[in-house]
C-alpha cells in the first residue's frame, strides 16, 4: 500500500478544457535497465500509451471507488518497452465515476469537477541505481480528438483531430501546453488495485443490418451485451457519425431508448477519411443489442459494426446442459447479464442512468455468481466498497460504493454485509472474506437486532420484495426474515474464526430471531402471511421446524395453486422458491416453474427474444408491449437468481464443506428431462455430473476431483412419479 503522505507524484490536467487531454512527458533511459515499474491512478479514468504503444489492455482503470476513502492505482511492468535513448509516456484522462454523470441524478460530478491523472515511473538500472519519474508541472499536454466523453452519455470523437505519433519518442510541437497541478493533496489513501480489472473479453458480428426511412442504420448484434461499438469505416473525411444504443426496437424497426432515461448512450465520430479507418469509444460503456447509426453512405455492410464485450469476468466456471433447449438459452441468459453486469462492481443494469452496485441485487444473486465463475478478486475489491459505505450507525447502504444518496439497513439490501462474505467462504473456503470485515459486521447486527430499525419495525422502510406480482410480504416479515438468517451465518461465521463468545452470542440471537419470525409469520398456529415470498423465506433459510415447517410448505404449495402453478415474487422471494421446494419434497413444482412459458416466467421471456435476464416480468409483454419506462431494464440478473437451484438441486451439485473440499451429489432426478448435464470448475478441481433417463431409471456419471467426498442419493430414488433406479459411474 502507498499512503497519499508517500505518494510522490502529483496530479494533473491540461487547464480547464472540456475536452479528453492528451498529456505526456518524454525522457530519456542513459543506462541499461534491470526493470521499470510504472504506478499510474486518476480521479476519473485513463489509458497509458509509450513510445506509440498502448500499455496493459485494462479499461477504465483504475475503477469505481469512493473517491473521498481511497483511490486505486494499478502496477504495469514496462521493462520491455523501454530503450535506451529518448522514450515517451503519455496519458489521456476522462471523467468516468469521479466526474462525470453517475447514477440517476441530476448533477455531475458527484466526487469532483475535473478529471486528473497521476503516476510514478520507478526506474531500476542494471548498476544498482534508481530513479523515479513522477507527474509534475514538467508533463505538457494537448486537446485531443476525444472532444467529450461520459459513462452515461457517451463519447464524441473527431478524428480530424488526432495528433499523429504523439508519443513516439522525438515527436515536438509548439502547441503543447504546461499542465495544470492539483493544488490541494487529495486525503484520500492510494492503494493497489485489489479487484478484477474490465477488459474486452469477447467480440460480436453484427448478424444483420436494416435500413430506416430516414436513412439510419440499424445493425443487430444477436445479443445483448455490455461494451462498445467498433467501427470499420470507408468514408469521405468530415463524414459525422451518430450511434445510438438500445436492448429492443421499436415497432418501426428503430432502436427503443426510452427505458434510458437521462443517460444517452450516444456516440459521435467525424471521420477523417481514408481506407478502413477503425475507431471505438475509450472511455464508456453501454448496455445494448442494437445499434443505430446515422450518417452512413451508402449501403454499409456487416463488417462495419462489431460488439466489443466488457467485462470483469474473464471466463466461465461452470457450464449447464439440458434436453429443453429453451432452458439451456435461459442458463445463457443468466450468464450473459452477470458478465455484463459485473463490471468492477456489481452494477444493477448497464444500460439506463443507474449502473449502480445495489446491494440487494448482489446478495440475492451472489450464490449463483460462485458458480459462474471465480470471482474472488473481484469482490475482494467491493467488500472494501461496501464496508467503505457502512453508516456511522452500523447499517449497510443501499449502493456500494456510496455517493451520498439513498438509504442504509434496508432489509434484504444491507445484509449483503452479512450474506456476501459466508456465500464467499463457502464457496472458496476463505475466511479472508470474513475476518477483516468482523467488527463491522458485528456492528450491523448490532443495529438490526435491536429497537424499531427497518428489519423489527412494523413500518420497516424497506424496498421489501421488489416488483412482485400483486402480492404484498410485509417488509418487516421480510426484516425478521434476514434478522434471523443473518444471525445464524454470523454463528458458523463465528466458529470458524475460533470466536468462541460470538458464537455462543449469535446462535442464541438466531433462536431468539427464529421465535420473532414464527410469531410475525403464524397466528394461532396457522400461516397469516400466505404469499410465495414468505413462505419461500421461511422454509429456504431454515427458519421454521416440525410441524410449523410442514405448515409453511403447505401454503407454499396452496399460494402456487392459487396463481395456477406460476410466479408470484419480486427480488427478494424469487431465488428462494425453487429451493424452498425442493426443501419441502416438492421439486416436481421447481422445476415445473423453471419449465413454465406463460407470463410471468423466465421462460416466457426466452419464447419473446430475450437473450439476458430482464428487470420486470413484464418488461415487455404481447399484450402491453414495452413495461414502465421509468424503470425498465432488459439486462438485470437480479431473477436469474433461479440459476444456483439450476446447478445445486437440478444438477446436483452443493459444496459438502466451505470451498468444496467435500460435494454433495443430489440430483434432482425427473423425467421432465431426457438428460441433465453441468460441471463446475472448483479451487479444487472439476466437478461435473450427467444424468439421463434409461429404460429402467436413471444413469449418473460424476467426476470429481482426487480427495474430494461425494454423497449420492440411495440406490432407489422416489422423484414423484414412482420408484426409478439409477447406476452410479465414478
Amino acid at each position: 500500500m502507498v499512503g497519499n503522505t508517500e505518494w510522490k507524484a502529483e496530479w494533473i490536467r491540461l487547464g480547464w478544457n472540456p475536452v479528453v487531454p492528451c498529456l505526456r512527458k518524454a525522457f530519456e533511459v542513459d543506462k541499461p535497465l534491470a526493470s521499470a515499474t510504472l504506478r499510474a491512478t486518476a480521479l476519473g479514468v485513463y489509458e497509458l500509451m509509450l513510445n506509440g504503444w498502448r500499455v496493459g489492455g485494462e479499461v477504465l482503470q483504475p475503477g469505481w471507488t469512493d473517491y473521498r476513502k481511497r483511490v486505486y492505482y494499478f502496477e504495469h511492468d514496462l521493462t520491455d518497452l523501454l530503450k535506451e535513448g529518448g522514450n515517451m509516456l503519455g496519458a489521456m484522462v476522462a471523467p468516468g465515476w469521479y466526474a462525470g454523470f453517475c447514477g440517476p441524478f441530476e448533477d455531475k460530478g458527484f466526487y469532483g469537477q475535473e478529471a486528473y491523472f497521476s503516476c510514478e515511473l520507478v526506474l531500476a538500472y542494471e548498476d544498482g541505481t534508481t530513479e523515479t519519474l513522477v507527474t509534475d508541472s514538467s508533463w505538457e499536454g494537448h486537446p485531443g480528438p476525444l472532444l467529450s466523453s461520459d459513462l452515461l452519455m457517451g463519447e464524441s470523437y473527431d478524428a480530424r483531430l488526432e495528433i499523429d505519433d504523439w508519443t513516439m519518442p522525438g515527436q515536438v510541437s509548439g502547441d503543447w501546453k504546461p499542465v495544470v497541478v492539483l493544488e490541494e493533496p487529495i486525503s484520500a489513501g492510494i492503494e493497489p488495485y485489489p479487484g478484477a480489472p474490465v477488459t474486452e473479453v469477447e467480440e460480436l458480428p453484427a448478424l444483420s443490418v436494416t435500413s430506416l426511412p430516414n436513412g439510419a442504420s440499424v445493425f443487430d448484434l444477436g445479443q445483448n451485451m455490455v461494451g462498445v461499438v467498433r467501427l470499420r469505416l470507408n468514408v469521405p473525411c468530415d463524414t459525422e457519425l451518430v450511434l445510438r444504443h438500445g436492448e429492443m426496437l421499436n415497432e418501426d424497426g428503430s432502436v427503443y431508448t426510452g427505458n434510458l432515461r437521462s443517460a444517452k448512450a450516444t456516440d459521435r465520430y467525424i471521420a477523417k477519411g481514408g481506407k478502413d479507418e477503425t475507431w471505438q469509444p475509450r472511455f464508456t460503456f453501454h448496455g445494448f443489442r442494437y445499434v443505430q447509426i446515422e450518417g452512413l453512405p451508402g449501403t454499409p455492410d456487416l463488417g462495419t459494426v462489431t460488439g466489443v464485450v466488457l467485462s470483469s469476468i474473464q471466463k466461465p466456471a461452470a457450464s449447464f446442459e439440458c434436453s429443453d433447449p429453451k432452458v439451456n438459452q435461459l442458463f445463457g441468459n443468466i450468464e450473459r447479464g452477470f458478465r455484463g453486469n459485473y463490471l468492477d462492481i456489481p452494477t444493477d443494469c448497464p444500460q439506463r442512468d443507474e449502473r449502480l452496485g445495489w446491494t440487494g441485487d448482489t446478495q440475492m444473486f451472489i450464490r449463483s455468481a460462485t458458480y459462474l465463475a471465480d470471482i474472488r478478486s473481484f469482490y475482494k475489491k467491493w467488500l472494501v466498497d461496501l464496508n467503505d459505505a457502512q453508516h456511522p450507525d452500523g447499517g449497510y447502504p443501499d449502493v456500494a460504493p456510496w455517493m451520498g444518496r439513498l438509504g442504509h439497513a434496508s432489509a434484504g439490501w444491507a445484509d449483503a454485509g452479512i450474506i456476501c462474505p459466508h456465500v464467499l467462504w463457502q464457496a472458496y473456503g476463505e475466511l479472508d472474506f470474513i475476518r477483516p470485515w468482523w467488527p463491522q459486521m458485528k456492528k450491523f447486527m448490532a443495529l438490526i437486532c435491536t429497537g424499531e430499525n427497518r428489519h423489527n419495525g412494523p413500518d420497516a422502510d424497506s424496498f421489501g420484495d421488489w416488483l412482485h406480482i400483486n402480492s404484498e410480504t410485509p417488509t418487516r416479515l421480510i426484516g425478521l426474515a434476514y434478522r434471523a438468517y443473518d444471525a445464524r451465518l454470523m454463528a458458523e461465521m463465528a466458529g470458524a474464526l475460533g470466536e468462541a463468545a460470538d458464537q455462543i452470542f449469535f446462535e442464541a440471537e438466531a433462536q431468539k430471531s427464529r421465535a420473532l419470525f414464527r410469531d410475525a409469520f403464524f397466528d394461532g398456529g396457522e400461516v397469516v402471511v400466505q404469499t410465495q415470498t414468505a413462505c419461500a423465506l421461511a422454509i429456504a433459510k431454515e427458519l421454521l421446524v416440525g410441524e410449523d415447517l410442514e405448515k409453511a410448505g403447505e401454503c407454499l404449495v396452496q399460494c402456487l395453486e392459487q396463481s395456477k402453478g406460476y410466479l408470484t415474487t419480486g427480488f427478494v422471494g424469487t431465488g428462494y422458491i425453487c429451493p424452498a421446494l425442493t426443501k419441502v419434497g416438492r421439486g416436481d413444482l421447481a422445476v415445473q416453474l423453471l419449465l413454465n412459458e406463460e407470463y410471468p416466467s423466465w421462460l416466457y421471456e426466452v419464447n419473446n427474444g430475450a437473450t439476458t435476464i430482464w428487470e420486470r416480468w413484464n418488461s415487455w409483454t404481447e399484450e402491453a408491449g414495452f413495461g414502465d419506462e421509468g424503470m425498465n431494464s432488459f439486462n438485470h440478473y437480479a431473477f436469474g437468481a433461479v440459476c444456483e437451484w439450476m446447478l445445486g438441486s437440478l444438477a446436483g451439485i452443493k459444496p459438502g464443506a466451505p470451498g468444496f473440499q467435500t460435494v454433495d451429489i443430489e440430483p434432482g432426478l425427473t423425467d421432465r428431462f431426457d438428460y441433465v448435464k453441468a460441471s463446475y470448475e472448483s479451487i479444487h478441481g472439476r466437478i461435473s455430473i450427467h444424468w439421463k433417463k434409461t429404460a429402467n431409471g436413471f444413469e449418473i456419471k460424476l467426476e470429481t476431483p482426487v480427495g474430494t467426498t461425494v454423497h449420492l442419493p440411495s440406490g432407489v430414488q422416489n422423484v414423484g412419479k414412482g420408484i426409478h433406479k439409477f447406476e452410479e459411474t465414478r
